[in-house]
């Protein structure tokens, strides 16, 4: 017999499956068992995983068609042995030892269920955070006789966080309820600890969620993840209703479950807003009268946010996405809800809605002024251009042609190799910060200047992989709406070369995300870079214009990328015989070999400064493979292709990008590829030379004070004066609903009145 059984539900986690079980057999943990469940047959064949486990000791089993996440996970615990059973998703993994040390605390308490904390993982990013409700309720490390011993085991919700003992979920034929495809966690953690007679609380994290694109926890919701979420607090519900019915439990968990259900209600799903805009629709409303019953006719006092475990989870008062919901507003709720009146909770809701932003100074208005707004994507000859519109800038300027000085970067402020130009990157710079002293003075250039057009040419301004990229760019067009016309060009390559580029430059610049691997920056970033309607509706909504697109590999083969910008913009010069091509610093581009060679300085190096300085020194010296193959194989690279030209084919092509996408399929089909080769001795001593050289520097009050020990704060001797204060009792004054419902109507009405 095992001494632990780990579960991996596998779907289509290709870029990650690896690293899951690589953090398993990691621990120091003899005979562990590796259950892989593949629950895509559809996709991944017995050959599939069979290569994607190569190297690991695992039992894989195979559903015949899709099942779900709960389906899958009962196969695992029925082929599990181990005296514990723990579950891991294959896009997470365990942190070193962290596997370990949970499962000796089990062996030494032998509890039923045996919780750890977890750190929560974000999409492009190796930053992570204890997860919030861990971080309020399981820190302290304890055990404790089921949940009337540990109230808090009530707020578990996720199966993954546990080992179980195999003979205890044997005992209570504890297993997952396969009607929820999505969101099974609570109900099968709920069913298990209010059955347990020991939960032990390990307190420190040992493991890692990774919120991912495709991921439940960051994909939009619609009426089917409504009904599966409504499903899923009615049976929680239900469940703690026939433990206090039973009385195994006292009634205060069924108050406390449906404050909890309440609370999802409100923060955790849009399902208000659906119901109330889908009002007329037979299944909304069906979803609602559901909701109704669910809350029954059990009612709130402010008594509930007495109770311990309620005080330490509730969002009353915070500052949340949903507004502020104070306690008013909260029974509000909680009262139309329970009526089906969704109308009036949803106007609850828009009435606490955050504040909108405010809106950005009025920009000055040019309306004889052309604006062209290039958009440089990654590795299609932006550097390039943007060092000849600085070599021809003053030859432009006669022909009525702009290029502003303005928050054009240099190469130093933003780039680690030799010869990078961002061009405008200093105007999105202000624009992040709120820096409008930039902004006037762009406009004062722009008003001084007798020039009709104005060319602005950043790296990357679609930002395509920025969270908040539709805010931004709002703003950015926001602050050229005063130019007569807004020209948006951009140049375009082959796809899977644009996508590749792009990952490249973010391992070579020294992000924090450019610690992950080609595989998963794809599935966090893929969609959107090989989707152009997405990627350009912003600009042409804001300024009612198609964007134009020119394709950058055709310019290179023909005339030159300089002349077919000139073009592309309408510039009124001649870009062969007025203002030919100047020669250029090459921006090179690094191989694959290298690529994931310096992932290793973004993922061991912290420090965001020493990380760039070691880069540079490494880029000065060392040499280099051939930047041309791919990291990944052909066949990889057609599906993304077969992607991008399902998605943004024809919308390229209505906007001047027409490449021959068959002969792009015909160079992949015949290439000769081969895996990365490894890096060389020459490159290994390269990266040490640069990271011996790349010491910080530190302010000399910084260094003495940092080469202290870290002496404990002192603190002030107690007076009589204060314990005496300490002692006092505070009182608070809750007013009735009715006090703050007045308020809210004088304060609504106050400006009309005083406005007549």
């Amino acid at each position: 017999m095992p001494p632990l059984s780990i579960i991996v539900p596998f779907y289509n986690e290709t870029a990650f499956l690896h690293a899951a079980l690589a953090s398993i057999v990691a621990q120091r943990i003899d005979g562990v068992e590796i259950i892989v469940v593949n629950d895509n047959p559809e996709a991944y064949s017995p050959a599939d995983l069979d290569r994607l486990t190569d190297g690991f000791d695992v039992t894989i089993l195979h559903h015949e068609v899709n099942m779900g996440l709960s389906a899958a996970r009962n196969t695992g615990l029925a082929e599990a042995s181990g005296t514990y059973i723990g579950f891991l998703d294959a896009d997470d993994y365990y942190t070193t030892r962290g596997l370990e040390r949970q499962f000796s605390y089990a062996m030494e308490t032998h509890a039923d269920i045996v919780h750890a904390c977890c750190y929560l993982g974000f999409a492009g990013s190796t930053d992570t955070q204890i997860l919030p409700r861990d971080k309020q309720l399981h820190l302290k490390k304890r055990v404790t006789r089921g949940l009337k011993g540990g109230e808090e085991a009530q707020f578990i919700v996720s199966s993954w966080s546990s080992l179980y003992s195999r003979a205890f979920l044997q005992e209570f034929d504890l297993t997952f309820d396969t009607e929820q495809r999505k969101f099974e966690d609570r109900l099968f953690v709920l069913d298990c600890v209010t059955r347990a007679r020991s939960i032990a609380y390990l307190g420190d994290p040992v493991r890692v969620w990774r919120r991912r694109a495709g991921s439940i926890s960051v994909t939009s919701e619609g009426f089917e993840t409504h009904k599966l979420q409504v499903q899923l607090i009615e049976k929680c519900m239900a469940l703690i209703r026939a433990r206090v019915a039973d009385h195994s439990l006292p009634k205060r968990y069924e108050k406390r479950e449906l404050f909890n259900t309440v609370s999802r209600l409100i923060w955790d799903m849009d399902i208000i807003r659906a119901l109330d805009e889908n009002r007329y629709d037979v299944a909304y409303c069906q979803l609602g009268q559901r909701i109704s019953e669910l809350l029954g006719t059990d009612s709130f006092g402010n008594a509930v946010f007495d109770d311990a475990m309620v005080r330490k989870t509730s969002r009353i008062g915070m500052r949340t996405k949903r507004g502020k919901i104070r306690r008013v507003d909260f029974f509000e709720l909680h009262r139309a809800m329970r009526n089906g009146d969704f109308k009036t909770a949803h106007n609850v809701l828009k009435r606490r809605a955050p504040e909108p932003a405010p809106l950005p100074p009025t920009p000055p208005k040019f309306p004889a002024k052309r604006l062209v707004l290039h958009i440089g994507q990654h590795k299609t000859g932006s550097t390039y251009l943007q060092h000849q519109l600085v070599a021809h800038r003053d030859a432009l300027k006669s022909h009525g042609v702009l290029v502003p000085r303005t928050g054009f970067a240099q190469d130093d402020q933003f780039d680690t190799r030799e010869g990078g130009l961002p061009g405008h990157q200093g105007l999105l710079f202000a624009l992040r910060t709120g820096d409008e002293e930039t902004w006037e003075t762009l406009w004062r250039e722009v008003r001084k200047s007798k020039t009709q057009t104005v060319v602005i040419s950043c790296e990357n301004m679609g930002m395509p992989t920025a969270s908040d990229r539709d805010t931004l760019i709002a703003a950015l067009m926001h602050k050229f709406s005063g130019f007569g016309t807004v020209d948006v060009v951009a140049f375009h390559r082959e796809p899977t070369r644009y996508a590749e580029s792009f990952y490249r430059e973010w391992v070579a610049c020294g992000r924090a995300m450019g610690a992950r691997s080609y595989e998963e920056f794809l599935v966090d970033f893929g969609d959107a870079l090989l989707d152009l309607p997405a990627q350009f509706a912003p600009f042409e909504a804001a300024t009612g214009r198609n964007v134009r697109l020119g394709d950058s590999d055709a310019a290179r083969q023909g005339a030159g990328l300089w002349p077919a910008f000139c073009a592309l913009a309408d510039l009124p010069v001649d870009a062969v015989k007025d203002l030919p091509a100047v020669t250029a610093p090459t921006y090179k581009s690094y191989s694959r070999e290298s690529t994931d060679f310096l992932r290793l300085v973004n993922m061991l190096q912290g420090d965001t400064q020493t990380r760039q300085r070691i880069l540079r020194g490494y880029f000065a010296t060392a040499p280099d493979n051939d930047p041309s193959p791919s990291a990944l194989p052909p066949a990889a690279r057609l599906a993304l292709l077969d992607q991008w030209e399902e998605q943004s084919g024809a919308f390229a092509a209505a906007r001047g990008y027409a490449p021959d996408v068959a002969q792009w399929r015909a160079d992949l089909t015949q290439e000769d590829w081969t895996p990365p080769a490894g890096v060389s001795p020459d490159q290994i001593t390269a990266l040490l030379d640069a990271t011996a050289s790349a010491l910080p520097h530190v302010p000399q009050s910084t260094a003495t004070a940092s080469a202290l020990p870290h002496a404990p704060q002192s603190k002030t001797a107690p007076t009589p004066e204060t314990s005496r204060r300490k002692k006092r009792r505070k009182f608070r004054i809750r007013p009735r609903p009715w006090v703050y419902n007045t308020y809210d109507w004088i304060t609504q009405r106050l400006p009309f009145f005083l406005q007549r």
